[in-house]
């Protein structure tokens, strides 16, 4: 909707720490509407931001705090007491949920949280309890974007639905709706440069993601935590990077994010794109219901 009415576009040059402020008065402000909460609160909110922009969190949290205790929001106005605030690098929520599992014996393990998403892809590594992280632009739209660079008149959204409704490989009745020419021998030509020309930047672009990986995460790393919501899309070439490394998918969050949300098994990826959010959200819960 916010693409076809408003004009909603990506622009991956702007910070996410940014665009977190509008969209979290968005997400109050629509909370506080449906539930008929009072125009004046105390809210606990929890966030997640690529490891490369962690660093911005105190930043987020002072523009967070002024933004929160005066805005408007359908005619409505809001003055929220934000009283406890808690940033985590994208993997935080899936390696609490880890760590409760793994209990004492987190500290004295080395692991890896891997996040792979559609603009960025982070490494997140804990060595005995202490972490170290990096991001790079290496997300999904890396591929999408030299699809693009080298097929006529494609865009990120068209293209992004049919590698999702493809799978692994691109499938010509998934690229139909991509050919532009309008007499049926161009289209056939054109789907089949679209599919040969998919196939060879998956290729080049899981060359960079291992490459990226191995780098970044050391030999010595005994478990693997992978999220996000390419990471289905890469999920063979992920099992053979790491075959002998325990792996833990999505620290095991997504039947989790299934049954709360009342999704259909059709619904997978959006069930991994959820469960990093939904186990800090689980961790959070947890902690002010204890507290």
């Amino acid at each position: 909707m916010a693409q076809k009415y408003f004009e909603a576009r990506i622009n991956f040059l702007e910070l996410k720490y940014e665009n977190a402020i509008p969209k979290t008065l968005a997400a109050v402000g629509a909370i506080a509407i449906r539930d008929s909460l009072k125009a004046n609160f105390d809210l606990s909110l929890g966030l997640l931001l690529p490891y490369g922009e962690w660093e911005d969190r105190e930043r987020l949290e002072r523009g967070l705090t002024k933004a929160l205790s005066s805005f408007s929001f359908r005619g409505k106005q809001f003055c929220i007491n934000l009283i406890n605030f808690q940033c985590l690098p994208e993997g935080g929520g899936l390696i609490l949920t880890r760590s409760k599992k793994l209990g004492t014996d987190f500290n004295k393990v080395n692991i890896a949280v891997v996040m792979l998403g559609f603009r960025d892809i982070s490494a997140v590594i804990f060595e005995r309890g202490i972490s170290t992280g990096k991001t790079e632009g290496l997300g999904l739209a890396w591929m999408l974007e030299r699809i693009k660079s080298r097929t006529s008149g494609q865009n990120l959204h068209d293209l992004l639905k049919a590698v999702h409704l493809s799978g692994l490989t691109l499938k010509p009745r998934y690229c139909k709706p991509l050919a532009r020419s309008k007499k049926s021998d161009f289209q056939v030509e054109e789907i089949a440069q679209i599919i040969e020309v998919a196939d060879l930047s998956r290729k080049e672009y899981w060359e960079k993601v291992s490459t990226w990986l191995k780098i970044n995460i050391p030999a010595h790393i005994e478990q693997v935590i992978i999220g996000g919501g390419t990471s289905e899309y890469l999920s063979s070439e992920l099992k053979n990077l790491f075959p002998h490394t325990d792996i833990s998918w999505a620290a095991e969050l997504s039947e989790d994010v299934r049954l709360a949300f009342n999704l259909p098994i059709k619904k997978d990826a959006l069930c991994l794109r959820f469960t990093d959010v939904y186990g800090l959200f689980r961790y959070q819960h947890a902690t002010f219901r204890n507290s």
